[in-house]
């Protein structure tokens, strides 16, 4: 990889290997530029028959993934966050599934911004777009969803931080943020209508805290997406978590446009 001035990810890339994280972790550690315009980065996977299958347990891995039973279960293939595999999305791409997922599908968010909210727009990332400071990145072409990435954070002095527990890379900027569901709750609907209950978010909890109590729930509930910088070692990594970034670019939106003409010129650069 280290023959690449720039690795770009796009759309749905929910699926890896250890060693795909192992290849990209290096590159950027060794000067690679990673842009990622794609969302939910979760499952851990792994290759067998010599590579002719991908193997993915999910949910149902501590009862049926015979790596879980061994003695040593980081290889599992079910979600990077839990304790078992103990290796963090935000590690590698400085967002993570579980504090994001769905936004502006069925009742998730429904009726969200739909584009991302900027917080910062002085970055480089948004030169030349004419973004200002609580204006909607994308909102028109619907860049933002239906599954996004996120990160627990707070507010300080009306701008985003990663919170001290949230383990992004240091240094990790986020530039903008929308919010998203890990369930459907609107108004909207009755509840006979929704596709979605709380069984994927009581999976998750299980998975992510050992219980699926009222309290863990409440924990993953509420979701974000966000745009986030960040450098790390001798490389850098631009990240727009969303799978629809793409529709930005088909539908010809222009500031769109420009974010991604900017990140591709600044990491194409020698």
């Amino acid at each position: 990889m280290l023959n690449y001035e720039c690795v770009v990810f796009v759309g749905h890339d929910e699926y890896w290997t250890w060693e795909m994280r192992d290849a990209v972790d290096a590159y950027v550690d060794q000067g690679g530029r990673v842009a990622r315009f794609a969302g939910n980065f979760c499952w851990q996977t792994r290759l067998e028959d010599e590579g002719r299958r991908q193997v993915c347990y999910k949910a149902r891995a501590r009862a049926e993934d015979p790596v879980y039973k061994t003695g040593d279960a980081s290889r599992t293939a079910t979600l990077w966050e839990t304790p078992e595999v103990g290796r963090p999305e935000a590690h590698t791409f400085g967002l993570n599934s579980t504090k994001g997922i769905y936004a502006g599908w069925l009742g998730c968010a429904p009726r969200g911004a739909r584009g991302f909210p900027i917080y910062r727009p002085e970055h480089w990332a948004f030169a030349d777009t004419g973004l200002f400071y609580g204006d909607v990145l994308g909102a028109e072409s619907h860049i933002f969803g239906y599954e996004v990435d996120g990160l627990d954070y707070e507010i300080r002095d009306g701008l985003p931080y990663p919170t001290a527990t949230s383990r992004a890379p240091e240094g990790t900027e986020i530039l903008a943020i929308g919010m998203a569901a890990q369930m459907e709750w609107s108004a909207d609907l009755a509840r006979e209508d929704l596709a979605l209950d709380d069984s994927e978010m009581r999976q998750t909890a299980e998975l992510l805290f050992g219980e699926a109590t009222r309290e863990n729930i409440e924990k993953l509930k509420r979701g974000n997406g966000m745009i986030i910088n960040f450098k790390r070692n001798k490389g850098e990594v631009f990240h727009a978590g969303s799978c629809e970034w793409v529709a930005g670019l088909l539908r010809n939106d222009p500031m769109v446009e420009q974010v991604t003409r900017n990140v591709l010129d600044r990491y194409l650069r020698p």
